[in-house]
């Protein structure tokens, strides 16, 4: 199952909210050292950490925040078996337009597999795998040399048959 995908993604941005938190509260200490010792250079990297953390903060936890309700509706879909706009939305207690946008970012980042969505429903994808293709006039399945037939090839050897692709 794919949510395992997710789920490192979600590690992922909850390492980099930790990260980027600490370098603004490192960077306070270090402007204070940098300035009161005339060290420069810590100055500098201090201001960088203050900034940094300063704007990066907010925007991390807005992305992680964001991303854990996305996990929501993915686990909604992929492990509670909804289908419904509406029933995800009942489920999680979200606007309908929203659960819709985190279906169609599911389905982008492919979090969401094996599901046609039209708008308001998931439909599971019956579309059938495509079919062996024939190589060098060869059997898939026992490498003999295949013999044109009516509608396709025959394999003398292991009796496969198989349709012409168009």
């Amino acid at each position: 199952m794919k949510t395992s995908n997710i789920n490192k993604d979600i590690k992922k941005l909850l390492i980099w909210a930790i990260v980027i938190s600490l370098l603004f509260v490192v960077g306070i200490p270090l402007i204070i050292v940098g300035a009161t010792n005339s060290i420069w250079a810590l100055l500098g990297i201090g201001i960088a950490c203050t900034v940094i953390g300063f704007y990066g903060t907010p925007m991390i936890w807005v992305g992680y925040s964001n991303k854990r309700t996305l996990k929501h509706v993915v686990d909604a879909v992929m492990e509670d078996h909804l289908t419904s706009v509406a029933e995800i939305a009942s489920q999680l207690q979200m606007s309908e337009g929203e659960v819709k946008a985190h279906i169609y970012l599911g389905i982008k980042n492919k979090y969401i597999l094996g599901y046609v969505f039209d708008g308001s429903v998931l439909t599971p994808n019956q579309k059938e795998a495509p079919k062996k293709k024939i190589v060098a006039n060869k059997c898939p399945n026992c490498g003999g040399v295949l013999k044109v037939s009516s509608g396709g090839y025959d394999c003398p050897y292991c009796d496969s048959h198989f349709d012409k692709e168009g």
